[in-house]
């Protein structure tokens, strides 16, 4: 959920940066926006720091906040240029990330861009220093793979009042109209259910992590979907990481056969969760992950997974994002790239119902 405070902050940001609040236009004062958003003046205050921070308003003691000008920053003729890829999670083991720099590189290389990575774990203040440190030395733009988008859109604001230029991958802030690039998880959600469904499971399972996510979500919305096409009989049961611990205890006190797993480092947590705990896959549970790229070394056999592009999706996010760059009036858009079912031998038949004998 994105705090009251943001919201405020957005909202005065678009209308300064769209002229609706020109120049040199005094703000309503604080108890007004107060009883306008039905919020505290704690809540008011922190928005008008933050587009004070923007370089949007001057707060001036005894009148108000005042509306600046503000110009864009502008490279000087011969600057080198720039494009800076923000990383703030904690997959660094992950292939998906060298592949997607690897695409972007390519892309900025033939038009004479540098790549600048800065990794950042789960520090917000400190992400919030690294962009307006690059701000300051004429970064181009910005390609952002973000860990909780929603928590992150004030330093997207920030960009955007500097007249830079950004893009999201793998998840996008909710409510937020953002450029954004990744994979097609709805229709990823649905094959995976598929891979389960024409095999003759019944009941199946997701195992989500991150459910916070866009990505997660839309993938879960695709195999709910798919579940619910596939007939009455067909059964899905939502689990949480948190519940890994007793995996197969639950499964078989639900009767599930199947589990499908939001990523493929969930899938292998998994997989060695049911193995330790003695069960068999795929002759007990058929398991099927995400990504088709995260192979831990305590998991013998690769396990049927839905492939990313990941190398299209960082080609395709570095275009977009110099297509913007190149028309500053571009509206942003949502590209999204296609995925592959990649069934293995993680997930088999369903097994057979075994009579009782009367």
């Amino acid at each position: 959920m994105i705090p009251k405070y943001e919201i405020i902050h957005q909202t005065l940001l678009k209308q300064i940066e769209s002229g609706t609040l020109p120049p040199d236009t005094l703000l309503p004062g604080e108890d007004a926006l107060a009883a306008e958003y039905g919020v505290s003046l704690i809540t008011v205050r922190r928005a008008m720091s933050e587009l004070a921070h923007d370089g949007a308003i001057r707060r001036v003691r005894g009148k108000g906040s005042i509306v600046l000008k503000r110009a864009p920053v502008q490279k000087r003729e011969g600057d080198e240029k720039v494009i800076a890829f923000l990383l703030n999670h904690d997959n660094n083991a992950a292939v998906s990330v060298t592949r997607i720099v690897s695409g972007v590189q390519d892309v900025l290389s033939q038009r004479g861009y540098r790549l600048l990575v800065d990794w950042n774990v789960f520090n917000g203040p400190i992400e919030s220093a690294t962009i307006d440190r690059m701000l300051s030395n004429r970064v181009d733009g910005f390609i952002i793979y973000p860990f909780d988008p929603d928590r992150d859109t004030g330093s997207y604001a920030r960009i955007a009042a500097r007249g830079a230029k950004y893009v999201l991958l793998d998840r996008y802030p909710h409510g937020l109209n953002c450029p954004y690039v990744g994979a097609d998880n709805f229709t990823g959600g649905r094959l995976a259910c598929r891979m389960l469904t024409d095999k003759g499971h019944k009941k199946l399972a997701v195992l989500g992590s991150l459910t916070f996510l866009s990505s997660e979500q839309e993938r879960i919305a695709g195999f709910w979907q798919a579940a619910g096409e596939a007939g009455p009989e067909v059964s899905v049961l939502m689990l949480e990481s948190g519940q890994l611990p007793g995996l197969r205890a639950l499964l078989q006190e639900k009767g599930v056969t199947s589990l499908f797993c939001v990523s493929d480092r969930v899938a292998a947590r998994a997989i060695q969760t049911l193995t330790a705990q003695g069960a068999s896959v795929p002759g007990d549970v058929s398991v099927i992950g995400f990504d088709d790229c995260y192979y831990d070394s305590a998991v013998s056999q690769p396990f049927s997974s839905v492939r990313q592009d990941f190398r299209g999706i960082g080609c395709v996010a570095a275009q977009t994002l110099l297509e913007m760059i190149d028309n500053p009036s571009a509206i942003p858009t949502k590209r999204l790239l296609g995925v592959e079912a990649v069934p293995r031998e993680s997930s088999l038949s369903a097994p057979p119902k075994v009579r009782k004998e009367h």
